[in-house]
């Protein structure tokens, strides 16, 4: 406003519109650019998570019990030479030197970096108006956790395959790990951002007018699991207290509705 003369009065809506503008731009680029660093380490924690799930374990067995029958029948001398041994989760925490730098590494400081810009001022004063970097960052988050959660559904209506409820629960948990971790580099309510967030998927839309989880998995429980059930290719377990597929059925069915009906689970 100073920078303004009293002899160009019409300067004065001009260079106020372009100043309000360059700063709204600045400041949601600033948070875009942060909101996509913690989206990756979001998903780099969510494959961290998967892999200590309880589908893996035989794999690991299987591959243990392998190793172990292929030794039995080397020398110490062909075994130690031809010997693979299988990564298993944890593995990536161990560090061979501490000038490698990870993925991980790169982008933590990336983001102390961003986060410690946006929480320098609570506030910026550009003409009259007031601009709060951490609101700008807190939409952001917002947006993308909405659609992170339904991304995680990994819902597909043409082969009408969707994510286990279980796996859906290790990857939102895995998820707010880190937001909830968010609070050690800028000063966020993210307690504000899960409620806005969890409880807008509690409806059949968002705030956006998406569908959200409780949609998609009402629309798939109803429209492929039930009708299958009406048609006989799944039956109801009074023993295992779920449903499960039916072996007498000609037609394949793409999963097992034990790991979608187990109430013991």
């Amino acid at each position: 406003m100073n920078s303004l003369h009293e002899l160009c009065p019409e300067e004065r809506i001009h260079i106020g519109e372009k100043s309000l503008s360059f700063c709204n731009i600045f400041l949601e680029e600033m948070a875009k650019e942060a909101r996509n660093i913690i989206n990756n380490i979001c998903d780099q924690q969510c494959v961290l998570a998967d892999k200590l799930l309880p589908k893996h374990c035989a794999q690991l067995i299987s591959d243990a019990m392998q190793q172990k029958n292929q030794a039995a029948k080397r020398d110490k001398k062909d075994k130690a030479a031809t010997q693979v041994v299988a990564q298993l989760p944890g593995d990536e925490s161990y560090r061979k030197s501490r000038e490698d730098m990870t993925l991980m590494d790169k982008l933590h400081i990336a983001l102390t970096e961003l986060c410690f810009s946006i929480n320098y001022f609570n506030s910026i004063s550009v003409w009259e108006h007031i601009f709060s970097p951490k609101e700008y960052l807190t939409q952001q988050l917002e947006t993308r956790f909405n659609k992170a959660l339904v991304g995680m559904a990994m819902y597909n209506p043409e082969t009408q395959v969707i994510a286990k409820p279980t796996e859906l629960l290790n990857s939102v948990r895995a998820y707010m790990s880190v937001l909830q971790s968010l609070e050690n580099y800028v000063t966020v309510d993210v307690t504000r951002l899960f409620n806005n967030v969890l409880l807008q998927q509690t409806q059949p839309q968002d705030c956006h007018g998406e569908d959200t989880i409780t949609t998609l998995y009402t629309k798939w429980y109803l429209e492929v699991l039930l009708r299958k059930v009406s048609a006989s290719q799944i039956l109801y377990s009074g023993h295992l207290c779920s449903f499960v597929n039916s072996t007498s059925s000609d037609q394949a069915i793409p999963f097992n509705a034990e790991e979608f009906t187990d109430f013991n689970g």
